[in-house]
């Protein structure tokens, strides 16, 4: 008489059996690639060129995006002020722009948003990159154009110009911006620049 498994035994195979096949797909399947923030609605493209990070830039601007402005940054994000925007600010200057970080970046924007009904945003190259090493800098002369809902400036269309110089790195396939140094341009008008904005929203 051949030897038969206890009933235990056999649903203690069972189990592991399906538990095996069960985890596989789990184990086993490959990891989706790093899509866009979630934040529909709002185009984005990966990253694989520097012009695409100003496109994606542009397009949170307009979509009024945080998650999409902010992933254009990497997480340890310096950005510079013109030295002429800091001594214009006083007393309040170093308060404003010293050790501006993302968390800087995303606060200010996110000011900004609240409060405008409509921004639009160029940039026109100025310097351009050379994106053959993983570390490379652009310059680009912006227009900023902002619709005022509230704030200082309510139901006013302002326009602040400047030239940036944006330092990207690549990390895989995704550039993103490191580091941004604001620098007023040499405008016969008298227009404030970005960095004069960001520095009335950071709290």
């Amino acid at each position: 008489m051949k030897n038969r498994l206890p009933v235990t035994n056999i649903t203690l195979v069972v189990l592991t059996v399906a538990l095996v096949f069960g985890l596989s797909g789990c184990l086993f399947s490959p990891r989706a690639p790093d899509g866009p923030p979630d934040e529909g609605g709002i185009p984005w493209e990966t990253p694989v060129t520097t012009s695409i990070v100003l496109t994606n830039l542009k397009a949170a601007l307009v979509g009024e995006g945080t998650a999409n402005y902010v992933d254009c940054f990497t997480d340890d994000f310096r950005f510079h002020v013109d030295p002429e925007d800091s001594l214009d600010a006083g007393q309040e200057g170093e308060a404003r722009y010293a050790n501006w970080v993302v968390s800087d970046e995303e606060q200010a924007v996110s000011g900004i948003f609240a409060e405008a009904s409509g921004i639009s945003i160029s940039f026109t190259a100025f310097e351009p990159p050379d994106e053959s090493q993983d570390e490379t800098f652009r310059r680009d002369d912006y227009v900023l154009v902002v619709d005022w809902a509230s704030g200082q400036h309510v139901s006013e269309q302002v326009t602040y110009k400047g030239r940036a110089t944006l330092h990207m790195r690549k990390t895989g396939s995704r550039w993103a911006i490191y580091e941004w140094v604001d620098r007023r341009t040499e405008d016969p008008e008298d227009f404030e620049t970005w960095g004069v904005l960001r520095g009335d929203y950071r709290n």
